[in-house]
């Protein structure tokens, strides 16, 4: 990064780590230092050791992402101020860091077999993201809570988001998170209009499959093990001694080594769609979790809308939907509804309006031709996928809820 950006410092275990903020203004730097630090202290600490001689956070501004190296990362922050008293905001920016900060060790040192060496002339195809990725998000949570930086319940509630991401949309019927994995260089960064009916994240379901491994784990071993066991053996036994990826298989006998069982349900929900017992698998860290359907307020049509040149654009129809049934279709350009001329400004007051039943006529343009679809709105039933602690826990249960997130 080459500009008039400003330039600062922090140690840890002798080690110099820089940080070059192109828009230092944005930042309170002094507590911005501290918390990176901590995350470093806590996210070397999982594992046990540091591979690099120097750190070096380029923070840049316009723009979005991040991305991983082995002894840096290059992040956009969009010139936003990230003040720490906007803890929701500040939250998000530092698991965005966290993250980038993990994936030193969780892909660019424990990785999969097929990222590297790379062969650049061909696709390099994995079913192993759900793990390089879905895990990174898992520990991105557990790190700041190690670090006193989040909360359990902030924590419980970000895995819990990750959760309905794709648990709420009809992809998650269709897709698994090893085929999605698998087909991430065909399609995960170029979404179609019909994306959310056929596919998922394994951004989202890896997490959740995080957390699943890690309390699977920690039950069958009476909590003496953990994720955390399975992380630091690909590190030392793959990238210190074998100095290499793991293979799919490899992967699961570390995990199964762990556990001293074997993980076959686990793996079945990484590699199907198959329904997951949440239940269970919360119970085991003295949580319930709330999967009772909820009608969600307001009335249900199912399609996306987008302003384009001043006109409402369908960009999203959902599979099975009112919309879907009445042959609404992605692109369509809503003239009119229910008579109605349609404004980027009006648009949503009228949708808002509408109550389950009633009908809504919308008139659209489609290949330069007028049609009216008849659209009759329902409720929009969705599982909010809520964690509260037992009221009374036996004493594995105790010791996993105290133990796999600090209060």
């Amino acid at each position: 990064l080459i500009g008039n950006h400003q330039v600062y410092t922090f140690e840890y275990k002798g080690i110099l780590h820089e940080i070059a903020v192109e828009h230092p203004k944005s930042f309170n730097i002094e507590t911005f230092t501290e918390d990176l630090k901590k995350i470093v202290e806590h996210g070397s600490a999982l594992i046990g050791d540091i591979p690099y001689k120097h750190y070096t956070y380029l923070i840049m501004g316009e723009g979005r992402g991040g991305l991983e190296h082995r002894n840096s990362m290059a992040v956009f922050s969009n010139n936003n101020v990230y003040d720490p008293k906007d803890k929701a905001g500040y939250l998000r920016w530092l698991s965005f860091l966290a993250h980038e900060y993990f994936h030193l060790y969780n892909i660019k040192c424990i990785r999969p077999v097929a990222l590297g060496p790379f062969d650049y002339d061909k696709e390099n195809l994995t079913n192993m993201l759900w793990v390089s990725e879905g895990f990174t998000v898992y520990y991105e949570y557990i790190i700041l809570n190690r670090a006193g930086l989040m909360t359990r319940n902030e924590a419980l509630d970000a895995i819990k988001d990750n959760i309905t991401n794709y648990e709420n949309v009809p992809g998650h019927l269709m897709q698994s998170a090893t085929q999605s994995s698998y087909d991430t260089w065909i399609q995960f960064f170029s979404r179609g209009d019909n994306a959310s009916n056929t596919t998922i994240s394994y951004y989202d379901k890896g997490c959740a499959l995080g957390f699943l491994l890690d309390v699977n784990i920690r039950n069958a071993t009476a909590n003496k093990k953990s994720l955390d066991d399975v992380m630091r053996t690909l590190y030392r036994e793959f990238y210190q001694q074998k100095k290499r990826g793991f293979t799919d298989e490899e992967f699961r006998q570390v995990c199964e080594n762990a556990a001293g069982i074997k993980l076959n349900e686990v793996f079945e929900y990484a590699s199907t769609t198959k329904e997951i017992d949440y239940a269970k698998y919360f119970s085991w860290a003295g949580l319930s979790i709330d999967l009772t359907p909820k009608e969600k307020n307001g009335a249900f049509i199912g399609a996306g809308f987008q302003k384009r040149n001043e006109q409402m654009i369908v960009s999203g129809i959902e599979f099975d939907s009112p919309a879907w049934h009445a042959g609404l279709s992605t692109q369509d350009i809503v003239i009119a509804a229910d008579g109605i001329t349609v404004t980027p400004e009006n648009f949503k007051n009228i949708l808002d309006a509408k109550k389950p039943g009633e009908t809504l006529t919308l008139t659209v343009s489609r290949h330069d031709k007028e049609y009216d679809i008849v659209i009759i709105p329902t409720k929009k039933m969705i599982k909010s996928f809520n964690m509260q602690p037992f009221d009374n826990m036996n004493t594995l249960q105790q010791s996993i809820y105290q133990t796999l997130l600090r209060p």
